[in-house]
Parts: C-alpha cells; structure tokens; sequence
C-alpha cells in the first residue's frame, strides 16, 4: 500500500496511458516515506502485461513483486561508503545495451544513492543522457543534492510524500499489531514512515533508542554536560545506532523548533510533531533560544555528513556533544 502519494500513482498511470515517460528518475524523500516502493509501483506499470496496470496478477506482475523479474535489476551497493562503484556503474553500462530479456523494457533500480560519488555519477552520465530505448533508469534519495547538477538536469525528480499519523496507524493496525503497541510506535517515530514504525515494533535496540533520546533532550534542556557525554558516549560501537540516534535527536529539535515559534507567535493551528517524545522537546523549547535549536540542528547535520564520512564515532560523538552544549 502507498500512502499519501496520489498525484504521483496518478502521474504513473498517465505515463503507462500514454506511452510517454521519463527513461530516468529520482524518487527523494526521508527514509521510510516509500521511495523504493513508489518507484518499483514505476517498474510494474511499465512492465505489466495485464489490461489494469499494475494488476498484480500476470506473470511480470507476480515476478516484480517476488523480486525476480529478469529484466528488473536491483543494481548493488559497492565500495566503502555502500554506494556504487565505478567498475558497478561500468557493468551495467556494458549490461544496458543488450536486449531485454521478456519484456518491452530493462529498468535498472540505484535505491539509497546518498552516497553515490561524483566519479561513479560521470561514468553513468552519459547511460542517463542517451539511454538506448528499452532502459530506463531509478534512483532513490534522502535528498536531490546527492547528485550533481548535470544528472538531475537529465532525470524527472519526484518527491515522495511521507505518511500522516493516521496512514501510519492504519497501516500496522492492517498488519495485526496490538493497537497499544501502535500508538506507541506512531508517537515514538513521529508516524511520518510506516517503515520506521514498523522497524520500531519490531527492534528492542531502536525502542530504547527512542528512550534515551528523551533522555539526552531533557540533559540539552537542561545543561547537563555529564549526562549527555554519559548518553553519546553509549554509542561509540555501533555506527548503524548513531545514525538512528542522530535521526531521532533531529527529530526533537525540529519539534522543539515548531513548539517555540507556535509559541512566539500564539499559533492557534495545530502543527505536526515528528519527534519520538513531545514533553522532553517542549521543555527544550522552553529553555533553548531559536538561535540555539538551529545551531543544535547544524550540528547534528554535521554529525550526519561525518557519519557517512567514515570518521571515528568517538570523535563524532565527542564533537556532537561539545556542539550541543555550546552556550553562543
């Protein structure tokens, strides 16, 4: 199921309509949202051999779904930081030019592309620009500056809507969890990512995450140095922890964020908050200078491009914290 998303399962069906549509795209929003799941509803309406598209039924349909589809091709992540190589991007410029194998197309899906570098983007420009006619070219992404200028010039750049609250809601109630256990994974994760919901009901880890995030808000809010070098310091082993505790502590500062400009400006309509506990990012709100949120984003902006840079979490971690708590 795709939520929030119409104007684009729409614009997918003018496409198979018509027999006109981009041979490269870029489906870029926040993780979870759906981007590889809107771009492989793409895939299948291209490749359906049913009247309705996509019905779900014919044998591309069943293939695509099963993730065997011979001239679907996930194309896998290589090199340090998990994008694509240039030898990766050369093979499947070598593998484009031959015909597909049992349909009228060969779509090539590059999910995850945040770091995709500039060398393996100018050995695929050329594939992008001047495709042969039966290729067409998927890209997912947090964001479109991943990739250069010249190859989003050459690709129709999508944005995927998250879910709301309610989608989200609905959406595990659908998969049979506890309604108790639901509405906590919709509070804890801001109920903007089924995927992320679901990753929360289902991981011990990312549930005491969430916790500790609180946590480490309220020590912001409080200038409490030792408890939030105590809390940082709990995940200098684990890079995949960081990156969750980084997604989640954004979160708190964007709400904090909303919370205080509400405030200022005796906002009457009711604003959306993402973050994974709402009283510790009010008291943030209510202790922290707007000046002081944005900068506590930046630093955790930095702390995320560090991240993905391969550099020492205790490092990392050691910066984030000093950053937090600096007083100007």
């Amino acid at each position: 199921m795709i939520y929030n998303n119409q104007n684009n399962l729409d614009l997918m069906q003018k496409f198979r309509k018509t027999g006109h549509f981009p041979h490269a795209c870029l489906f870029y929003g926040e993780k979870g949202s759906g981007r590889k799941t809107l771009a492989e509803y793409f895939a299948k309406t291209l490749l359906c051999t049913g009247n309705s598209a996509p019905c779900g039924e014919c044998s591309a349909c069943r293939k695509l779904t099963k993730h065997v589809h011979p001239d679907f091709i996930s194309v896998e992540h290589s090199g340090k930081l998990q994008g694509f190589s240039v030898e990766t991007i050369r093979s499947v410029c070598r593998n484009a030019i031959s015909a597909p194998n049992e349909s009228n197309y060969k779509i090539y899906l590059f999910s995850d592309c945040d770091n995709i570098s500039i060398s393996a983007q100018n050995t695929l420009l050329k594939l992008t620009e001047e495709p042969p006619k039966h290729v067409v070219l998927l890209f997912t992404a947090v964001s479109k500056e991943a990739f250069l200028e010249t190859m989003l010039s050459r690709m129709m750049q999508i944005p995927v809507n998250p879910c709301t609250p309610e989608n989200c809601r609905n959406a595990l109630l659908a998969k049979n969890f506890p309604p108790e256990k639901v509405s906590q994974a919709v509070q804890a994760t801001g109920g903007t990512s089924v995927g992320m919901a679901l990753q929360w009901l289902n991981s011990p880890e990312m549930q005491e995450i969430s916790r500790q995030v609180k946590e480490l808000t309220i020590a912001l809010a409080k200038r409490q140095p030792y408890a939030v070098f105590q809390l940082l310091y709990q995940y200098e082993k684990s890079r995949p922890h960081v990156e969750m505790l980084l997604s989640l502590l954004l979160r708190q500062i964007r709400d904090a964020l909303a919370l205080k400009y509400q405030n200022q400006n005796a906002e009457t309509i009711p604003i959306q908050l993402l973050g994974c506990e709402t009283s510790s990012a009010a008291l943030l709100s209510k202790y922290a200078t707007t000046g002081k949120l944005f900068r506590m984003e930046n630093a955790i902006d930095n702390a995320q491009n560090a991240l993905q840079a391969n550099v020492s979490l205790k490092l990392l971690l050691s910066a984030l914290g000093g950053a937090l708590l600096y007083k100007n």
